[in-house]
């Protein structure tokens, strides 16, 4: 996301056409030509000049909501609407000549993400250009979010805080009653029966031994302060409770597409 106000003059734009499968903008007051990835104008009367960044989120509307009760929402234009693929990211994943990346760029080189990697080893621990990173995957496995993993001036790492086990209750094992010498011989071997019977059954329903234990809230645990983190970068318990990570801009992209303009970009491996 770009800010629209340059040299203070502030420019409204429209897609104008596609360069290396990214698209163009050009902006009504001058007819400057601005490529989105980079938000350079690249050709036009402002040739040269560049968009400031803007710190956004890309989350789902789930995500988003369960932070914002109260935002207010876009309504889309009903004509367009169709023309939106709903299934874009998972279509995509099956794209192996079209991988998404998590991209960013710090002071230097910048550095690529597969997201698959992510969401299997979220929260992602990395050093750019001296900036440690911690990359972390939302509680719905689709939103993510980028901060620098300092805690007053200090490095810090995260992990994920682990949910425990639920235990199985302990189930008392009782002995079939004696058979006395005036129960008849089938007695005890009916009971017995019947027990293995009430066993099979159980076995057939599938019914769980313990019902579930519900799930944990998504909590990332420093190894500095021992304080407790919300996916929105915020400590939220522990003696760091108040402060909050600092933002790095990050956006999701195909790989070609990102390897286009950032060329000497480097990839997350572990």
């Amino acid at each position: 996301m770009w800010t629209r106000t340059v040299n203070g003059k502030v420019l409204h734009f429209y897609l104008a056409g596609i360069n290396n499968q990214n698209f163009l903008m050009r902006d009504k007051e001058t007819g400057t030509w601005w490529q989105q990835i980079t938000g350079k104008a690249i050709s036009g009367p402002m040739k040269g000049a560049a968009l400031d960044l803007v710190l956004s989120d890309e989350l789902t509307f789930g995500e988003w909501k369960s932070e914002f009760s109260n935002g207010e929402v876009l309504a889309g234009v009903p004509k367009y609407i169709k023309e939106y693929d709903s299934n874009w990211e998972p279509e995509v994943a099956k794209l192996k000549s079209r991988d998404v990346v998590v991209g960013l760029q710090i002071a230097g080189p910048g550095r690529a993400y597969p997201w698959d990697a992510l969401v299997k080893q979220s929260p992602v621990l990395d050093r750019v250009n001296g900036t440690p990173l911690l990359v972390a995957v939302g509680p719905d496995s689709k939103s993510f979010r980028v901060f620098v993993s300092r805690i007053d001036g200090k490095d810090a790492e995260f992990f994920l805080k682990g949910e425990p086990q639920a235990e199985a209750p302990a189930v008392a094992k009782t002995d079939p009653p004696a058979a006395s010498k005036d129960d008849p011989p089938s007695a005890t071997k009916s009971a017995s029966s019947g027990d293995v019977k009430a066993k099979a059954d159980d076995a057939k329903t599938g019914k769980p031994v313990a019902p579930s234990a519900a799930p944990k809230p998504w909590i990332l645990l420093d190894t500095a302060t021992a304080s407790e983190w919300n996916f929105q970068g915020c400590a939220i318990s522990g003696p760091s409770q108040g402060k909050c990570l600092d933002r790095i801009p990050a956006l999701k992209d195909y790989w070609f597409d990102w390897r286009n303009y950032h060329p000497d970009t480097t990839i997350y491996k572990r």
